[in-house]
């Protein structure tokens, strides 16, 4: 009788990481560095103003409203710090944000939409005197939010 050689043994193969698209990486960075900045708004750390060019009219509105709606002693005890986030692409411009936030010994929730929205920015053309000429590109915009 011959022994039948040993089988090789099974080599487990790792799916290829799956790579994101750049839309998803930006959205990410993006609502990373504007849910931070509401909570710090709403802890007053930060200046209602310094959403401008991160929310839509419209949020800034109801961020300023719920800052002037809550007495300045309530959160001034724990900050709020950022746990997770999540990013669910809707489309190429569109995005729902969803995550964790931590007020000292609680865990609370957000969730967020994100749209790239028309901006207006300035370019200057490479004449011999600069104009000064309106563009029109598009920018990531916070425009809904919910604190849990």
């Amino acid at each position: 009788m011959t022994r039948s050689e040993p089988a090789e043994p099974a080599v487990a193969t790792v799916p290829p990481r799956r790579a994101l698209s750049k839309a998803t990486v930006d959205a990410r960075r993006f609502a990373i560095r504007t849910i931070t900045l509401v909570l710090e708004i709403v802890d007053r750390r930060r200046t209602v103003g310094q959403l401008d060019g991160f929310a839509t009219a419209h949020l800034i509105d109801q961020v300023t409203a719920l800052i002037r709606l809550t007495p300045p002693g309530v959160m001034s005890g724990d900050t709020a710090t950022l746990r997770r986030v999540h990013v669910q692409m809707l489309g190429p411009g569109a995005a729902e944000i969803f995550g964790s936030y931590r007020r000292g010994e609680r865990v609370r929730a957000f969730a967020a939409r994100i749209e790239q929205l028309p901006c207006r920015v300035r370019t200057t053309t490479a004449t011999v005197r600069p104009v000064l000429t309106r563009a029109v590109e598009y920018r990531w915009q916070l425009v809904a939010f919910t604190l849990v």
